[in-house]
């Protein structure tokens, strides 16, 4: 092996996600709140109050000492006006002026705090301040911190508490411990696996047996303290990340393995030194495509540590111009959590061409995802995207949310754009509520249509998801409208549209439609599936013998032409009688004067001719 060789293997077994320098306790714990998001549904109780003095965490340890002189009981030198701070134009900025507050803050304003966050909007900004928050709770008394803790859900409880022992333990690990012993034993398995990582984390200098022993003295599961303790090392920072970067880029045959390197030390000079000297190291990277796959999976992997709008920020100063494709991944990114948001950002880009490509981006996935949001906000966008959103949005709200859809319909300006939305809207009411569609359309028999376009046409859009299930439903929804004009109404066509799933059932219906040209129809829409699956015309023959003898050739007379110009000119000389044949041949000719290409030459309109009578 040669000594690149050797120093390539040994670069790799160091190599390892550097997630945490001095910040571990928040990159860690932020995490896990994102991945288990503790803030759905809370019902906080900020407030303190008498109940804290009776809770179950014990008090017996006196908290960390704080000089009267102190300047953090003094309070705080400016405004502590939570709301003021949140609202900043970018995630970056409100979280640098959270800190300059906290450098003063006392006991009681960071109780205000954690009241006043009650307000705050976004489940990112929430979590960030709230973890912020207590880390600083925890430096000037961590039992009351834990106490106050204990007014919030209980998977919030056991984060904050992790945090707080993390804090505490690098001021003073024996005191923590002495605390921890009788009070960390009560928690749940996830809470004490949480508060055991971070006491580890802080106490790094320890032997790993020290540390077991730590943990069986909190009565952690030696399983889950061991799998911490591999957890911790495969975490361990690079001593020296820019000298690896160096050393990595140096290589001749740079590929994958090697790229995977460049961003796990790109972590960690981010954790060292800070987005700026990570900047600087992936800007002197000459190929371009190495580059922007590097800044977009680093940044990337920060999303899962810090805000996306911090993040971006960083991005759109640092990676501007040499990695733009980022800075749009990261806008389609967060529009999963903050669309508004996203968009708002996007007015700090400087240059108005990429400005408006990111705009366009953030609209497109808010769109595609929330378009009921976006609907309900249009006033909120720019004027110049306002009619192409909502063209978009109403037609991925009529896949997303049909029932709410056919609230916008009058809104559609377009006639066929308004056919197109309504047809969509019904295939997907359909898979969610084929009864509460029927119930819509049968609501709304004065719709428009444009041209060449029917109700008749409409409700298929529907009645293709009649099932034996449902049908009997529908079946009674539909005799509880009128008949329209033709003396027809609806329940035909769900007998009809049965017929393909259930023929059996769909026959002993029949006889509950009402009497008039509808019964008619349903009986030949049961005539095309049974013609489809045979292709024999004595089956259908079969099924008219139901019929009374004059409506018989009707049947015909609306069959046959609903057959392909092929298939019903081979079938006309097999109907059943003179009459049957007579009025299938005339409906073929006026079909064939009325089309634009005539299916027939003139000696097969001459033979359809001949079955005519007076």
């Amino acid at each position: 092996m040669t000594n690149q060789d050797r120093r390539n293997s040994a670069l790799r077994f160091q190599l390892v996600p550097y997630l945490i320098g001095t910040g571990l306790s928040f990159v860690l714990c932020v995490g896990a709140l994102i991945l288990f998001n503790p803030f759905d549904n809370e019902g906080v109780r900020t407030t303190s109050t008498a109940e804290e003095s009776a809770s179950d965490t014990p008090h017996h340890v006196a908290p960390i000492a704080v000089p009267e002189n102190d300047e953090s009981n003094q309070g705080p030198r400016r405004s502590l006006n939570l709301a003021s701070i949140v609202e900043m134009p970018t995630f970056f900025e409100s979280s640098l002026a959270l800190d300059d507050i906290l450098k003063n803050a006392n006991l009681q304003s960071l109780k205000t705090l954690l009241d006043e966050s009650r307000d705050v909007q976004g489940v990112e900004r929430l979590q960030s301040t709230r973890t912020q928050i207590f880390r600083k709770f925890a430096t000037l008394d961590p039992i009351q911190a834990l106490s106050y803790a204990e007014s919030f859900p209980k998977n919030q409880y056991e984060h904050f508490a992790s945090l707080i022992y993390r804090e505490w333990s690098v001021i003073d690990l024996d005191d923590a411990l002495n605390f921890a012993e009788q009070h960390v034993p009560s928690l749940s398995r996830e809470g004490k696996s949480t508060v055991i990582e971070q006491i580890f984390r802080a106490a790094w200098e320890l032997s790993d047996d020290a540390k077991l022993q730590i943990a069986e003295r909190l009565q952690v599961n030696p399983y889950t303290s061991t799998f911490l303790l591999e957890k911790i090392e495969r975490d361990k920072p690079l001593d020296n990340p820019i000298e690896a970067w160096k050393e990595v880029l140096s290589i001749e045959n740079f590929g994958d393995d090697e790229r995977f390197q460049l961003q796990q030390i790109g972590m960690a000079v981010i954790e060292k030194d800070g987005y700026s000297k990570f900047a600087e190291l992936a800007n002197s990277i000459q190929d371009r495509r190495t580059r922007t796959d590097l800044i977009g999976r680093v940044l990337g992997n920060r999303l899962d540590t810090d805000e996306i709008g911090v993040v971006f920020e960083h991005a759109l100063q640092l990676f501007q111009e040499s990695a733009r494709p980022v800075l749009f991944e990261l806008a389609g990114r967060w529009c999963f959590t903050d669309p508004l948001a996203a968009l708002n950002a996007m007015t700090n880009v400087p240059e108005d061409r990429l400005r408006k490509r990111l705009e366009e981006r953030v609209i497109k996935y808010w769109v595609d995802r929330r378009p009921m949001e976006v609907l309900a906000q249009l006033d909120m966008l720019p004027v110049e995207y306002r009619e192409v959103v909502f063209s978009a949005g109403i037609w991925s709200m009529s896949a997303l949310h049909p029932k709410e859809t056919s609230e916008y319909l009058d809104k559609i300006s377009d006639p066929e754009t308004k056919w197109n939305v309504m047809w969509n809207m019904l295939q997907n009411w359909a898979a969610r509520d084929i009864e509460e569609g029927f119930k819509w359309f049968l609501d709304n028999p004065d719709l428009d249509f444009p041209a060449g376009r029917s109700r008749e046409t409409l409700v298929s859009s529907l009645l293709f998801r009649v099932t034996s299930e449902n049908a009997p439903a529908l079946f009674e929804l539909a005799l509880e409208y009128p008949t329209d004009e033709s003396e027809s109404g609806w329940e035909g066509r769900v007998i009809g549209a049965l017929a393909r799933t259930d023929m059996a059932k769909a026959k002993d219906m029949l006889p509950q439609i009402r009497e008039g040209p509808g019964r008619l129809n349903a009986y030949v829409m049961i005539g095309h599936v049974i013609f489809n699956q045979d292709q024999s015309m004595n089956s259908v023959i079969e099924l008219t013998e139901e019929l009374p003898e004059e409506d018989q050739a009707k049947f015909f007379g609306q069959f046959v032409p609903r057959l392909s110009p092929r298939v019903a000119y081979e079938q006309i000389d097999k109907l059943p009688t003179p009459e049957a044949q007579a009025k299938a041949a005339f409906g073929l000719i006026q079909r064939a004067k009325e089309s634009s290409n005539n299916p027939y030459t003139d000696e097969q309109i001459e033979h359809l001719e001949s079955f005519l009578t007076d």
